[in-house]
């Protein structure tokens, strides 16, 4: 198990999706996976209309990965391929987390995730209330592969970077995620309803509180 992940939500303006797609499985996901400590990366695709359509996740050995030189150059130095995808990038949210919590080793082909903010609530109150209740026991439920909390290092998910510079717009913020992975959409979306992580948090303060699910459209190991 990985102890740190990094995720990034977001859209691709319409004149350049089709390239945008060519760009993540052809060179972006291979050149991040090979980079030390990236042990995979898998991308999906929202089920459902809104915001945020694609989603991009690599589970990372720990959150010292993200400063290893080569991975700094890599966001400093993009290659002309990246270069001309950043200004595709439309409501880009990149958070680079710790996993605080996690139960499960295999990948679910569908994910919900549901970015929060702590708001007014209890940061760590949240966090106990999701690993302790909320999540703790979808584990055992039928077709849940897998569930995590994350918690974003919010300095190094939005360090300023040559990347960053090119693209248009303020990049988004993801403080939190709680995460549950699964065999097919039933089983995610009832775990996900049976769990109450929304409301759970609403009752709690949290703000900014955005659910997504996902299906995977590919994925790649180190």
């Amino acid at each position: 198990m990985t102890d740190a992940v990094m995720a990034v939500w977001g859209d691709a303006a319409p004149e350049g999706e089709a390239e945008f797609s060519e760009w993540y499985h052809r060179e972006h996901i291979p050149e991040r996976v090979g980079m030390p400590g990236w042990r995979n990366g898998r991308r999906y695709r929202k089920l459902g209309r809104g915001r945020h359509r694609y989603l991009a996740v690599y589970d990372v050995d720990r959150l010292s990965c993200f400063d290893d030189p080569a991975y700094r150059y890599a966001l400093d130095h993009p290659t002309e391929w990246t270069t001309r995808m950043m200004v595709h990038f439309r409501n880009f949210v990149r958070a680079t987390s710790r996993v605080r919590f996690s139960s499960g080793e295999a990948l679910g082909s569908v994910v919900a995730t549901v970015r929060y903010a702590p708001g007014d609530g209890d940061a760590e109150g949240i966090a106990r209330w999701l690993a302790g209740t909320a999540l703790h026991d979808l584990r055992t439920r039928e077709g849940i592969t897998r569930v995590q909390h994350w918690e974003a290092d919010m300095s190094r998910s939005l360090a300023k970077t040559g990347e960053q510079a090119i693209r248009t717009g303020k990049d988004g913020e993801a403080p939190f995620t709680a995460v549950i992975e699964g065999i097919g959409r039933m089983f995610v979306e009832a775990a996900l309803d049976e769990a109450g992580i929304v409301r759970g948090l609403e009752q709690r303060g949290a703000k900014t509180i955005e659910a997504g699910l996902y299906e995977m459209m590919f994925a790649l190991h180190a």
